[in-house]
């Protein structure tokens, strides 16, 4: 696959960037809080060591074409979370995931990011049908799919990447190009 470029996006609220070792601390201190291993496959309890590692495997799946990860940011460029694009299949299809901080939740940050991600998805990579895959029991999760656009597909998912003992339970949300 091609390499992927990390976009910058904005919708004039949001920045949607890629990741910078700057970036770090923040993406600790948001980290720590549990809801977000909780959710998503972030180990626990996250260190600065984690994140240099989650920017050094980021940075090798956008050279390889694998997917992308990139920072949520608002306009004075504080980190609000995390976005990103992943299993690729080279077909038209991927996965899109996130992460907000603890003090930008409630706002919209999350699906603005995913929107603009998939629109960029779409447009720049040709992707005409995108998933997302919330836990069942992660309703704010689900109402960002169905904010983003995102179908309820009546599908549950085992999620083979997510770690061991919470791989069930993920309800599948999709978007396809003109649906």
């Amino acid at each position: 696959m091609t390499a992927i470029v990390a976009p910058r996006l904005t919708d004039g609220v949001i920045v949607v960037r890629g990741l910078r070792e700057s970036d770090i601390p923040a993406i600790v201190a948001a980290c720590r809080d549990p809801e977000i291993p909780r959710w998503t496959r972030v180990p626990s309890p996250y260190t600065r060591e984690d994140a240099e590692r989650f920017l050094a495997i980021s940075a090798a799946d956008a050279r390889a074409g694998a997917g992308v990860a990139l920072a949520v940011a608002d306009l004075d460029d504080r980190l609000l979370g995390t976005v990103g694009l992943m299993d690729l299949d080279g077909a038209g299809h991927g996965e899109i995931g996130y992460w907000t901080a603890a003090e930008a939740r409630g706002r919209g940050v999350a699906s603005r990011a995913v929107v603009l991600l998939r629109d960029w998805a779409h447009e720049v990579l040709g992707l005409t049908a995108i998933d997302v895959l919330p836990h069942r029991d992660n309703l704010p999760s689900q109402r960002v799919a169905e904010r983003s656009g995102f179908t309820d597909t009546g599908e549950i998912r085992t999620v083979a990447y997510m770690p061991p003992g919470r791989r069930e339970g993920y309800k599948r949300y999709s978007w396809k190009r003109g649906a």
